[in-house]
C-alpha cells in the first residue's frame, strides 16, 4: 500500500518502530521507539504544508533527548487531508524540561488533497517506504527550497503527472515575478537531483516525463 493511500488507517500515536535503532549518538532516544515503550507521550497537529508541530514529554523514567527522523510519517485523522513526512532531522533536549513544543519540517504526501492546519490532529508512524527515507535523508542533508523538495516527495508518494502539479507550481512561483517559467523549471530541475541523489531514477516518476 503506497504512502498516499494510508490516510486514517493509524489510530494511537506511537506503536510502530522507526527504521533506525532505539538510540542515536550520545545517547539520544528514537522518538517512535520511546512512545512504544511508554517513555515518553506526544501530541502532534497540522501547521501548514511546511511542517508538523506538536508537544512532547517525557516520564520520570523517560529519556533526556529524543530524536526525530526524517522519513518520519504523521497522518491526519479527517478523511481528504493530507499525510506529512519529516524533511529534516529534529533532536528534542528534556534534560531540562518535562515537556516541550516542537516545530517540525515536514512536506505533504497526498497531492491534492486538502493541507494540514491546527484543528487536524495528526498521529505518528515510522516512515512507510525506504525510497521515501532515502529521499528525506538527502533532503535533510542538502536544505533546498521548500518546493522543490515537495516536488520530490509527491513523486515518490504519488507519482503524479505534470498537469497535477502545475497548480502548485503557479502557486510557489507567481506569473507575475520576472523569469517565472524558468524558477518553475529550476524547481522541477532541483526536485530531480534529490532523487538522483537518493539513488532513485527521475525518469520512472510522470512529472519529470
Amino acid at each position: 500500500m503506497g504512502i498516499g493511500k494510508k490516510m486514517g488507517l493509524i489510530v494511537v500515536v506511537g506503536i510502530v518502530v522507526g527504521l533506525g535503532g532505539a538510540y542515536g549518538e550520545e545517547g539520544t532516544a528514537d522518538l517512535l521507539a520511546s512512545l512504544e515503550r511508554g517513555e515518553v507521550w506526544a501530541q502532534f497537529w497540522g501547521a501548514g504544508d511546511a511542517a508538523v508541530e506538536g508537544m512532547i514529554g517525557r516520564s520520570a523514567y523517560g529519556p533526556q533527548s529524543v530524536s526525530i527522523a526524517p522519513g518520519t510519517q504523521f497522518w491526519s485523522q479527517r478523511q481528504g487531508v493530507q499525510g506529512m513526512t519529516t524533511i529534516g532531522s529534529l533532536h528534542i533536549d528534556l534534560s531540562r524540561q518535562w515537556a516541550a513544543k516542537v516545530h517540525i519540517p515536514a512536506a505533504c504526501t497526498n497531492i491534492g488533497l486538502r493541507t494540514p492546519t491546527v484543528v487536524d490532529r495528526m498521529v505518528i508512524a515510522s516512515c512507510p517506504d525506504r525510497r521515501m527515507a532515502r529521499l528525506t535523508q538527502v533532503i535533510a542533508s542538502r536544505r533546498p527550497p521548500h518546493p522543490a523538495a515537495q516536488l520530490a516527495v509527491w513523486a515518490v508518494a504519488n507519482n503524479p503527472f505534470p498537469g497535477q502539479i502545475d497548480r502548485y507550481l503557479h502557486e510557489v512561483v507567481n506569473s507575475g515575478q520576472p523569469d517565472a517559467v524558468n524558477q518553475r523549471q529550476e524547481l522541477i530541475i532541483t526536485a530531480a537531483s534529490l532523487l538522483r541523489e537518493a539513488g532513485l531514477a527521475p525518469g520512472e516518476f510522470r512529472m519529470f516525463n
